[in-house]
């Protein structure tokens, strides 16, 4: 590390390696998944500056990444609004894992700049112990989220995820009354390729296989509930998906209409007017069940928490 980590309080910030970006340079790695915060060459200049770790594994711009390895860059904390959440509210717990009900508006892990609003902060605080990520949720998504308390339970759990062995079944709430009962929707996702980068889109560029099966529960012809079974995890997939089929999901910043709000987010210039058109202050996506193998015994586990308070609509 440089001289000056000597007298920052720092963090580090995890970045796990998926199956499709094994075997890509560090550096490359890094920088996509990093988007427009840093270039190729500023990340060149973190890993030469020493803020960039590796387990057991050599820390050079031109190392290739491993599946599943977590890449750590190491940041300066900065100062956080105060955290609505104190604690997580949990749905199970034994000495391998616990499974939460994540609120809506908390990060999942830390970043460069958010430490204390985050699931791995407040949940370790909590048990008095370290906790690892299995799977991530978007800040504004609510619901299930199992997290391991040892490597080789989170490396078990991990894996599950990888070969698609955990169910996961979510509520979104969307625009417009829904005129089918049930909706199996096979388009694949790409990128855009309009000026924001992170948005999906069917048929976009470097497509990938996405699958999503959405069933009706209630409407009120102004919303309708709807549950989603992803068949396959690619970003944004629900999201994505319900924006193609015409019932963009209530509260999502990133893809109802052209994606303005998303942009007024990121300039902190959102107004009040526009959560209201957009009607509701986050997205309204819920990760309703989840399902999968005990990391220990292998017994089958399922869970499911609670509608949100937000939710306008209740499933039957």
């Amino acid at each position: 590390m440089s001289a000056s980590t000597q007298e920052t309080e720092w963090i580090d910030v995890p970045f796990r390696v998926l199956k499709e970006h094994a075997g890509r340079r560090l550096d490359a790695f890094l920088a996509e998944r990093l988007g427009k915060k840093y270039s190729r060459v500023a990340v060149q200049k973190l890993i030469d500056d020493g803020l960039v770790s590796r387990a057991a594994r050599p820390v050079k711009a031109a190392a290739r990444v491993g599946e599943g390895e977590t890449v750590l860059i190491r940041y300066p904390r900065v100062s956080e609004p105060p955290v609505p959440h104190e604690t997580m509210p949990v749905l199970f717990q034994d000495e391998r894992l616990v499974v939460i009900s994540k609120p809506g508006g908390t990060l999942s892990h830390p970043t460069d700049k958010v430490l204390h609003n985050t699931v791995t902060h407040l949940l370790a605080k909590q048990l008095g112990r370290k906790v690892y990520l299995a799977h991530r949720l978007d800040r504004e998504t609510s619901g299930t989220m199992v997290l391991a308390l040892d490597v080789d339970a989170a490396r078990s759990l991990y894996e599950q995820f990888v070969a698609h062995g955990v169910r996961k079944e979510y509520l979104a709430v969307v625009f417009g009354a829904v005129s089918w009962t049930s909706k199996l929707v096979d388009a694949p996702l790409g990128e855009e390729g309009k000026s924001i980068r992170v948005r999906r889109a069917v048929g976009g560029a470097n497509s990938q296989d996405a699958v999503t099966e959405f069933r009706r529960l209630a409407t009120d012809g102004k919303f309708s509930l709807v549950s989603a079974l992803p068949k396959t995890g690619r970003l944004h997939q629900i999201r994505a998906h319900l924006a193609h089929v015409g019932h963009p999901l209530v509260g999502d910043k990133l893809y109802v209409g052209d994606g303005d709000a998303y942009m007024k987010a990121v300039r902190k210039e959102v107004s009040r007017a526009d959560l209201d058109a957009l009607g509701a202050d986050r997205q309204l996506l819920h990760a309703w069940k989840l399902s999968f193998q005990h990391p220990g015994d292998g017994r089958p586990l399922a869970f499911e928490a609670p509608v949100p308070d937000d939710f306008p609509l209740r499933p039957a």
